[in-house]
């Protein structure tokens, strides 16, 4: 139950929070549309659709901007307090820095967590909405998907050491085209058994795969091919391959951040552990449990910058909040694009500025004691 003081501090801190996340939205709204009005006359979108896009926008803005709102509304709140006095007399009566900042670092997990469920539900959700209505150009891509012409989808089967290819799939018909299957052997030590490749594929429920146009290359455990073999032109497939065109379709998501945290998931169960794929899915993974938490690192770094009690003290303590928040954002940046090639693992990469600068935090407020 909280008590009265944490009441006291938390209704402080909630009306500038709230302010800021109006403001921030305010702005983006203002910006976007001078932006993108053009389009919206260009492509005749109704006003309906207009407004339901910028509603699909707000947990995206949300996301965005709830660190940078937390740290401004923590930095205005104790610069308040400062201004009237309120933690010189707290201090005087007995309690510590540590109680005092004790409630914001609440909120601060408050805010991650909220920021990690609508990064999860409605983000993922809202940029597939806004994007029907007006497609963004955007330079994040779908690891699944290559970026070359064809748009083909690689999908792998752990449990059965496959790899599928394939240029297009419509689960509904249950048909996919141009096809290639790759099969590894199984263990530590795996090398290529075979290549298959299909001009139509189709799924026949309960009995597996059926294949047009085959032909198929086997490989000696060395690496050697075997003589090209044309099959038949209907081959139906082996019941191992319980993998579906449903499953097979869940790798089309434009962009990661399009995904669930469960769709991501479910897509490194189906891309090979050693592949580029596979790291920057855990990279975007890694990233996105990890990306809400500088609401709870911007609290630490405000709390010590904001109760500084003279003006000029105040003044240099924002600023110098600010600067450091933003190399925040420039460091995490610089560690996600070298978890992303491989030079850092992505645990590391996605985690270490929130430590790091969470620690700096933690230590100028031991040094306020």
């Amino acid at each position: 139950m909280l008590k009265l003081i944490d009441r006291y501090l938390i209704s402080s801190f909630l009306l500038p929070l709230i302010y800021c996340l109006l403001a921030f939205f305010i702005l983006f709204v203002a910006y976007d549309m001078s932006d993108q009005l053009k389009d919206f006359f260009t492509k005749q979108i109704p006003p309906r659709l207009i407004v339901a896009y910028y509603l699909y926008y707000i947990p995206i803005i949300f996301n965005l901007t709830a660190p940078f709102a937390t740290l401004l509304a923590l930095l205005y709140c104790l610069g308040n307090m400062s201004r009237n006095n309120e933690i010189i007399a707290m201090r005087a009566s007995g309690i510590a820095l540590a109680r005092i900042v004790r409630p914001y670092v609440l909120m601060g997990v408050v805010m991650y967590l909220l920021m990690l469920f609508l990064s999860d539900t409605m983000v993922p959700r809202a940029q597939r909405l806004a994007a029907k209505i007006l497609p963004r150009p955007t330079t994040v891509h779908m690891a699944l998907v290559s970026q070359d012409a064809s748009r083909t989808i690689s999908f792998y089967t752990a449990h059965g050491d496959r790899e599928w290819h394939v240029n297009s799939v419509d689960p509904v018909s249950n048909i996919c085209r141009d096809v290639i299957v790759v099969e590894y052997s199984h263990g530590r030590a795996q090398y290529k058994r075979q290549r298959m490749e299909a001009e139509l594929a189709e799924y026949v429920p309960g009995r597996g795969w059926l294949f047009f146009n085959v032909s198929q290359l086997r490989y000696y455990p060395d690496g050697t091919p075997y003589p090209l073999r044309l099959l038949p032109r209907r081959y139906i497939s082996a019941t191992r391959y319980q993998e579906t065109p449903r499953d097979i379709a869940g790798a089309q998501h434009t962009q990661p951040g399009m995904m669930t945290l469960r769709e991501i998931l479910g897509a490194l169960r189906h891309t090979r552990f050693e592949s580029d794929n596979h790291r920057k899915l855990r990279m975007e993974l890694h990233n996105r449990l990890a990306t809400p938490a500088a609401c709870i690192v911007f609290v630490l770094l405000a709390a010590p910058f904001g109760i500084f009690h003279t003006r000029a003290g105040m003044v240099k303590g924002v600023i110098t909040s600010i600067v450091l928040c933003l190399f925040y954002y420039f460091l995490g940046a610089w560690f996600i694009n070298l978890g992303s090639q491989g030079v850092m693992p992505p645990l590391l990469a996605a985690w270490l500025p929130s430590v790091v600068f969470s620690g700096v935090g933690c230590y100028l407020l031991y040094r306020m004691r």
